[in-house]
């Protein structure tokens, strides 16, 4: 009987982490280049593609492959922030609309920039 509180406070805890998830933020204690050139290797690492880049306001879009065409798939926003210190990457869905759906791509390409920072 104590259980079913718990276990409805845990199912409402993960809908709701998993909606915020949608973008994601992570810091590392690297200079900003270093972690651009890893950020962008990170792409190919998570089986995605990039589309644009300017390395010079540290910003590039990806997008997850598409199984039926070369050229569609859901877009992300990349973008790096810091100094010769340190760097924050962020991670965006370009089309609001797209978030819930761009949740496991997400966590695909931060997980493989993890890998490559560590």
């Amino acid at each position: 009987m104590r259980r079913t509180p718990l276990i409805i406070a845990t199912v409402l805890f993960a809908l709701i982490a998993q909606s915020a998830v949608a973008a994601d933020t992570r810091s590392y204690d690297r200079p900003l280049e270093s972690t651009w050139d890893e950020a962008v290797k990170a792409v190919r690492d998570a089986e995605m593609v990039l589309l644009d880049s300017d390395r010079n306001e540290h910003w590039f879009t990806m997008r997850t492959k598409s199984w039926y065409s070369h050229k569609k798939g859901r877009v992300m926003e990349v973008e790096l922030t810091g100094d010769h210190l340190q760097a924050t990457v962020t991670v965006r869905a370009a089309d609001p609309a797209e978030e819930e759906k761009l949740v496991k791509a997400i966590a695909r390409y931060m997980a493989a920039l993890d890998e490559r920072m560590n």
